[in-house]
């Protein structure tokens, strides 16, 4: 019995020991994981200082003159292509035909190439009808359509692209973007008159963030990425990733960096990540913008996020060894193997799970361990409002935010592994479904056809888990500050468990419905684009941003 309990004491002391170990570990991570996010909301602070005392906008450094009138210069336009890659989009296919022929470019110089994968037949019924409808209305539009999906998007794109020979730019849309009919105006001069940038990339803003809380949720993480991470880095003269959609590259460019590959689920990154390495420069206009649609459903924004998360570690392994190697300044290659790679795309998603989601739960059964109350709240607090504050009131869901984050960590987590040791769950790549809400008028709902009754098996272990750690915390130790926040935290596992935040779902209302018909009105902003000499279906268009 004496061996038993001192051989027991001495595993205790291991574990106890272990945890302190992996708590330190998890705290030293996330305060420099926070602090990287702060420093780069400060130089966003600094940038938009210096903006407004000097009125010189960061692209302002590229020299973009307005293009002549198209209806009599229009020998002087650069032949641009707009692919439109999709795979079985029955909802938006056709608005996304629509959207590329109103594009306001002289016709003689345009083209719209229709990369349609898709399997099912209705879906390619629709798409060869609208590309026949605006064919006879004078637009050259090209359904190519392969007989695999080898490659998926990216080999759909090189496919393409070597169609386009005689194209000098080639614009990318995914199949539920809508650009203003004046989008390539806007962007290609950037690429006309300076031959060192490879690609321009518009900013995404959001039809449907107030469709439930997992929109608003995406909304305020997509906001940050694109109103501060890709500004800051674009303005800093660093490394900003292409996001796949919504903007127009130099041919050239592509086809000298080795054109599009498959090699990962982010064929975008590894473009542009090349694109940069071999010395090229591309341009990030923060004012130019294109709506899309938030995935609404729980499946898809997981199959979303596995993909998102799991390629950049896939291309971090794969592309390190060339960033080292290439004519880059060391500076240059070290901040983009170890902070945009090692903490950004891979670190941020064990903290998420590890620290706040195991490590805490854990420490409330083990009196012996302490996690400093600044560590847990003050910082991450912190974070989160210079996260938020991207968003309109998006101080108001700062919580909802936070919550949502820390449960997509078992999905972000078990991507990022996957992405480390090429399981393979690693080269999955689904398309993320799309209902077209943004079609739809004020006031209509999504819910009959995102509702479904999955449930996940994961959500609802760590539900259990970190639900037990709480109540333990509140009627035995007495620990009611972590306690609360792992109460909170366990329910919406629940949710997500039982699949709750899809429309529908007791976490799936529309936030405000209401009010919705009348608030989507009020801000509404209504654009009509009308250039001479073109018939008025093709450029006049009224969009609800």
């Amino acid at each position: 019995m004496l061996y038993t309990f001192t051989t027991f004491v001495t595993f205790y002391d291991l574990y106890v020991g272990l945890l302190k170990a992996a708590i330190a570990a998890a705290v030293s991570l996330s305060v420099l994981i926070s602090l990287d996010r702060l420093y780069r909301v400060l130089k966003y602070a600094r940038i938009t200082c210096r903006t407004w005392l000097t009125g010189q906008k960061p692209e302002h450094e590229f020299g973009a003159r307005p293009l002549p009138d198209p209806t009599h210069f229009s020998l002087a336009y650069p032949k641009v292509a707009v692919q439109l890659p999709m795979f079985n989009e029955r909802a938006v296919c056709q608005a996304a035909i629509d959207s590329a022929a109103e594009l306001v470019w002289p016709r003689n110089r345009f083209c719209v190439q229709v990369l349609d994968d898709s399997t099912d037949v209705h879906t390619r019924d629709l798409v060869d009808d609208k590309a026949a409808e605006w064919r006879e209305r004078g637009v050259a539009v090209e359904v190519v359509r392969r007989t695999n999906r080898a490659g998926y998007k990216a080999g759909a794109l090189k496919e393409g692209l070597e169609i386009l020979s005689d194209y000098d730019f080639v614009a990318i849309f995914d199949a539920d973007f809508k650009p203003d009919p004046d989008f390539l105006m806007q962007t290609v001069p950037y690429l006309v008159d300076n031959p060192e940038v490879g690609y321009v990339q518009a900013r995404w803003v959001f039809a449907n963030p107030d469709e439930s809380y997992l929109t608003k949720a995406q909304e305020i993480s997509l906001n940050f990425h694109c109103k501060c991470e890709q500004f800051v880095h674009f303005a800093s003269g660093g490394f900003f990733n292409f996001n796949g959609t919504a903007g127009v590259w130099r041919r050239k460019t592509i086809v000298t960096v080795g054109g599009w590959k498959s090699r990962t689920t982010v064929e975008d990154m590894d473009l542009s990540l090349r694109t940069y390495v071999n010395g090229w420069k591309a341009v990030y206009l923060h004012d130019v913008t294109c709506v899309n649609e938030l995935p609404a459903s729980f499946f898809a924004y997981r199959k979303q996020q596995h993909r998102w998360t799991c390629g950049p570690v896939q291309l971090w392994r794969k592309a390190a060894g060339d960033i080292w190697a290439s004519g880059l300044p060391t500076m240059r290659k070290l901040d983009l193997i170890l902070l945009y790679f090692g903490v950004r795309k891979f670190s941020t998603h064990w903290v998420s799970l590890g620290f706040f989601c195991t490590l805490v739960p854990l420490s409330i059964f083990t009196p012996e361990v302490s996690i400093p109350l600044w560590a847990l709240v003050h910082l991450p607090v912190m974070v989160t409002i210079t996260t938020a504050m991207f968003t309109p009131k998006g101080w108001m869901h700062c919580i909802l935010y936070v919550l949502f984050e820390n449960a997509m960590g078992i999905v972000k987590l078990g991507a990022v592994i996957a992405g480390m040791l090429d399981l393979k769950g690693a080269q999955e790549w689904v398309v993320t479904t799309k209902l077209g809400s943004s079609d739809k008028r004020p006031g209509t709902s999504t819910v009959s056809q995102t509702r479904n009754c999955r449930m996940y098996a994961g959500e609802m272990a760590m539900s259990t888990f970190v639900l037990t750690a709480a109540f333990y915390g509140i009627f035995s130790v007495n620990k009611w500050s972590f306690s609360i926040f792992l109460t909170l935290q366990g329910l919406v596992f629940l949710a997500f468990g039982f699949n709750m935040v899809d429309c529908g779902g007791l976490l799936g209302g529309r936030l405000g419905a209401n009010q919705n018909a009348a608030a989507t009105l009020k801000k509404a902003q209504v654009r009509q684009v009308e250039v001479k000499g073109y018939t008025a279906p093709m450029v006049k268009r009224t969009f609800t941003l």
